[in-house]
């Protein structure tokens, strides 16, 4: 049976707590961080075929804890499916607000999200994964506008930008989509939807634009148009 590792990081004023142990139903090493005794992220890494599972599950607490305990970027780790890059700029721009949450595990953060995402909306889900919903949503308000920069990036490379995604909307796109809309609009969220559905050209953003034009107040339309960019 793999062992489980539990090991608390002091730093500063923090503790950061970080438990390591396999998962045998899904075949991954699983690392929880605790931050003052909050939940703050769950990274995972897939055991290679042929690795002794205790050493995938050592090896990945190291990696953590150490990680932490640097609270630096770590820019030589290898890629996985990444394609997105952080100008110094916006990363700065990121670590500012995302560090009050994450605190030194911030860096960490950012690197496993961009190891994983190929587009800029990709990685703001996987950035803010396992928060809290309100908190989720707060987040994502600020750091949308920030991470718009990158479109131009994407779009250039082979994976299409998240703020030109050519796509049908399913029944799944569409209940996510209400969701969020009857925040706004209340019992209009259906007509509202619709309408824009008839007018709308098959871009998703321009979708977007056609339902944020139903809102009559400037901050409203900014903050519902980057939470639709991102779902």
């Amino acid at each position: 049976m793999a062992v489980s590792y539990n090991e608390d990081v002091r730093i500063g004023n923090s503790v950061f707590h970080v438990q390591t142990e396999y998962y045998r139903k899904s075949g991954k090493v699983v690392s929880n961080i605790f931050k003052d005794g909050l939940s703050i992220k769950r990274l995972e890494r897939e055991v290679e075929e042929g690795m002794d599972i205790d050493s995938a599950v050592s090896d990945f607490h190291r990696y953590v804890v150490e990680r932490l305990r640097s609270g630096v970027r770590d820019k030589k780790a290898p890629a996985k499916k990444k394609v997105l890059t952080l100008p110094e700029a916006v990363e700065q721009e990121l670590l500012e607000i995302i560090y009050p949450y994450f605190g030194v595990a911030s860096s960490l953060v950012i690197d496993e999200a961009l190891a994983v995402s190929s587009t800029s909306g990709e990685f703001l889900e996987h950035l803010l994964e396992g928060l809290p919903d309100n908190l989720r949503e707060a987040l994502t308000a600020q750091l949308a506008p920030i991470l718009s920069s990158l479109s131009s990036v994407e779009s250039s490379g082979s994976e299409e930008s998240f703020s030109s995604q050519g796509e049908e909307i399913d029944e799944e796109k569409r209940e996510k989509l209400l969701k969020v809309l009857s925040e706004y609009f209340g019992i209009m969220a259906l007509p509202v939807l619709e309408e824009s559905l008839e007018e709308w050209n098959g871009d998703y953003h321009h979708l977007v634009e056609l339902i944020v034009s139903h809102l009559d107040d400037e901050k409203e339309r900014e903050e519902l148009y980057h939470r639709l960019m991102f779902l």
